[in-house]
């Protein structure tokens, strides 16, 4: 199995990449979908909150405010991942007929994930163009600049990578990076 990791920092273009390969008719798994959708059910959103000490009631907040927080961050990562990692992988054996599966990851440097990908694309964009993407969204300007640290430099992504593609351009140019990218592949 082709196992393709998707990476690039806020507001680099990962979402964008995801939904037009999709349209070509491509298979793939998007970490911060499968997150959001562990929040969207009451059992595991409940599990999640009870063992972060989380109010129910404005809980997306509360996480928000405890980022700054590293052992909040720890905690966080230790509850989260182990139901990511469990759906990631009943996702890649149910698929994986599909060649290549891409994966969404935006943490694959920070959380060191490549190893588990035969190739990388990382999706680099001034942080100007980042930020404005995010800003438009409806994203606080701190929340951005808060995610953004969180993340390592484009320029060492963009040496670990196997491909970079530059989406500092128009939806329509990414699009045509990503059609190159997949007859490379």
């Amino acid at each position: 199995m082709i196992k393709v990791a998707v990476t690039g920092n806020i507001g680099s273009g990962k979402s964008e990449f995801i939904n037009f390969i999709s349209k070509l008719g491509f298979y793939y798994i998007s970490s911060d979908l499968i997150i959001s959708k562990l929040y969207e059910d009451f059992k595991t959103r409940s599990i999640i909150l009870q063992k972060l000490n989380l109010n129910e009631k404005n809980y997306k907040q509360e996480i928000i405010s405890n980022m700054h927080n590293e052992v909040f961050n720890r905690q966080l990562k230790k509850v989260i991942y182990p139901f990511l990692y469990s759906k990631k992988k009943i996702l890649s054996q149910k698929h994986s007929t599909y060649q290549p599966i891409f994966h969404e990851v935006p943490l694959l440097y920070e959380e060191n994930l490549s190893r588990d990908y035969n190739v990388t694309v990382f999706i680099k964009a001034d942080i100007n163009k980042r930020r404005q993407r995010v800003l438009n969204r409806g994203v606080s300007r701190n929340y951005f600049t808060l995610m953004n640290s969180k993340q390592i430099n484009e320029n060492i992504k963009k040496n670990k990578s196997t491909f970079t593609l530059d989406n500092n351009g128009s939806i329509l140019n990414l699009r045509l990076n990503i059609i190159k990218l997949l007859n490379e592949l």
